[in-house]
C-alpha cells in the first residue's frame, strides 16, 4: 500500500512539473514573439530612415555637402549592420531565391 501511494505521490508530482514547464516554454515563446516582431519594425524603421536621408541627399540643395554624406555612410553602415543582425532574429523563414539569380548563374556556367 505504500509502495502504490508513494507511486501516486511522485507521479503527480511529476504532471505538476510538466504542466509548470509546458507553460513556461508557452510564456517564452510568446515573448520571443514580441521581440523579433519589435526588432523586425527596428529594422524596417533603419531601413527607412537610411533611404530617407539618401533622397535628402540627392537634392540640389544638399547634394556634396560633406555633413549630409557621412551621415549616409553612416546610415548605410548601420543599415547593412542590422541586416547581419536581423538573420538572427528574424523568425521566419529567409526569403526564397529569386529564378532569375539562378538562371543567370547557369548562363554564365
Amino acid at each position: 500500500m505504500t509502495w502504490m501511494l508513494i507511486m501516486s505521490i511522485a507521479l503527480t508530482i511529476s504532471v505538476a512539473l510538466n504542466l509548470f514547464v509546458v507553460w513556461y516554454c508557452v510564456k517564452l515563446l510568446r515573448e520571443l514573439l514580441s521581440v523579433s516582431g519589435s526588432l523586425e519594425d527596428l529594422f524596417s524603421e533603419i531601413s527607412l530612415f537610411s533611404q530617407h536621408l539618401e533622397k535628402v541627399y540627392e537634392l540640389e540643395t544638399f547634394y556634396g555637402d560633406t555633413t549630409l554624406d557621412n551621415l549616409l555612410s553612416h546610415a548605410r553602415a548601420l543599415v547593412k549592420e542590422f541586416e547581419r543582425y536581423e538573420v538572427l532574429f528574424s523568425l521566419r523563414e529567409a526569403p526564397p531565391i529569386e529564378e532569375e539569380d539562378f538562371d543567370e548563374n547557369n548562363e554564365k556556367a
